[in-house]
Order: C-alpha cells, then structure tokens, then sequence
C-alpha cells in the first residue's frame, strides 16, 4: 500500500465559493438604501465608494486578496472577542439613523480590535492609526462612554521598506524587529469635552451627504479622496474610472475633501508611545 499525496483544487474551489457566499451575505446590508454604517462614513473611507458599492454592487468584484482579508479579520475578532468574553461582542446600535457595531462594548469601555499585516507598528503619525482611532471615537460618542481600548494584532514580523526595483519593492526584517504579535492603546474622551460636539457634527454632516447622494443618485457632492490616500487606494478600486471620468465634484465636495482634519490639529490628541498615567 502506498499513501497517495494530490493537490486537491475541487476542495479549494467548493471552500472559496462558500466563503465569497459569506462575504457576498455580509455585503447584503450594505446595498441600495440600506442603513448608513459608521465605517461608511469614516473620512479615511473613501465615501464615494460607499456610495457605488451601494448602487453598483455587481462592479465590486471580490478579488483573492481582499477575500483572505476578510477571513483573517472574521476570525481574529471572532477569536479574540470569545476569549476575551469581557462584554458585549459585536453589539448592535443606532443613532439617528446610523448603525455601528463595536467589537467589543461593556458599561465603562468599548474595544475595537484590528488586524494587520503591516510590517511597521502603527501610531499616531500613520493614517491607518487615525482610521482606528477615527471609528473608536465615533462610537464613545455615539454611546456617551469615556474610555476605550484599540488593540492591533500585527500578523508579520515588524519590517522595513528599502526600495524598488524592476522585480517590485523590497523589505528587510532587521534582527530585532518586533515578533507577530498585539499592541493595545488606551483612549480615554471626557464627556465634557467639547470635542465630542464636533465630531458629533461631524457623524451627522458625513451621514447626511451619503443619504443625501443615494438618495438623488448624485456622487458630485460626494467629497473624493485626497493624497495621501488617493494614491493608495483610488488607482485599485473598481469604481476609479466611473468616479474619475464620468460623475464630477462640486466645489463644495471638493472644499470638504481638503478642510484641515481635527485630529490633525495641535492640542486635540495627548498622545504618548508609553505607558503613563492620565
């Protein structure tokens, strides 16, 4: 007898359409004039393509890549939400109109776990920090809680961009670059803070336009993304040539895609890259 070995491509196949089915059910509540989620109106979110995918769902093809994104952060929130079993996992809310979903929320504190396969540590200079730290904020305000937790579990081992080539770009992991593993960040936003009010205008203004555009099939008052961002989100996105060379923007749209961020503005975050008291 001899124990025989095949690659099995009929499995893979039947296990990839399952998941896409997953992925494509988990869309369902994001099309036509379904309720506004807060990551739909996140401004690190490219808007616009919340507004298409809602219109044009046919047109965002699940490319391999973004379907294995969705499997590892299904199961990394799943994983940790169960183990952690510290509240409330996945809670539904609604405020005016606009649904989110916190990872985690118990009476004094929500948490917001991600997952990356960044190679650098993030923080409060990287976009995508802000992103997390945008959405965190966007539910202490939404439930009235003062103090939240954002926790980053990095896949890869902390590496280094070094340059391009012909072949594409090049990365080094230094010796004592940091394991796989979790960062946690500690946020803490007084209810007096009059910063809740902005971005409180902020959640409404953002929800409002996106209604206001699905609404009259209208993406020219949709504000489009800026640099950074653009550069490395718009060249990828299925909707590029439709928003670019078909639908325009209106000065206003475009006034609002330039305005100065909040957290961008000095005083408005204490942030420290160590442990220290309040």
């Amino acid at each position: 007898m001899t124990i025989k070995i095949r690659k099995d491509t009929k499995f893979t196949d039947w296990l990839l359409s399952v998941l896409r089915q997953r992925y494509e059910e988990r869309k369902k509540d994001r099309i036509g004039n379904a309720p506004i989620h807060v990551s739909d109106i996140l401004p690190t979110t490219c808007i616009r393509k919340q507004y298409y995918s809602r219109l044009l769902p046919e047109m965002d093809i699940m490319s391999e890549e973004s379907l294995h994104h969705f499997i590892r952060g299904e199961a990394s929130e799943f994983a940790i939400s169960e183990l952690a079993n510290s509240g409330v996992s996945q809670a539904n809310i609604e405020f005016e109109g606009l649904v989110a979903h916190p990872d985690i929320m118990n009476e004094g504190q929500i948490v917001e776990l991600k997952d990356t396969l960044s190679g650098k540590r993030l923080d409060i200079t990287d976009s995508k920090f802000i992103s997390y730290l945008r959405q965190l904020l966007y539910y202490l305000v939404i439930t009235g809680i003062e103090n939240g937790v954002i926790s980053i579990r990095y896949s890869n081992k902390e590496f280094g961009w070094v340059g391009s080539d012909e072949k594409g770009d090049r990365y080094l992991k230094p010796k004592d670059g940091k394991s796989p593993g979790i960062e946690s960040w500690s946020v803490y936003f007084p209810k007096d803070d009059l910063t809740r009010d902005i971005i409180r205008n902020e959640i409404n203004r953002r929800k409002k336009l996106l209604v206001k555009a699905l609404e009259y099939h209208n993406a020219s008052i949709l504000p489009r993304l800026v640099d950074p961002l653009k550069s490395k989100k718009c060249p990828y996105c299925p909707y590029f040539d439709i928003c670019n060379n078909v639908d325009g923007e209106t000065p206003e749209a475009i006034d609002m895609a330039h305005e100065k961020d909040l957290l961008a503005i000095s005083g408005v975050i204490d942030f420290k890259p160590f442990a220290d008291d309040r």
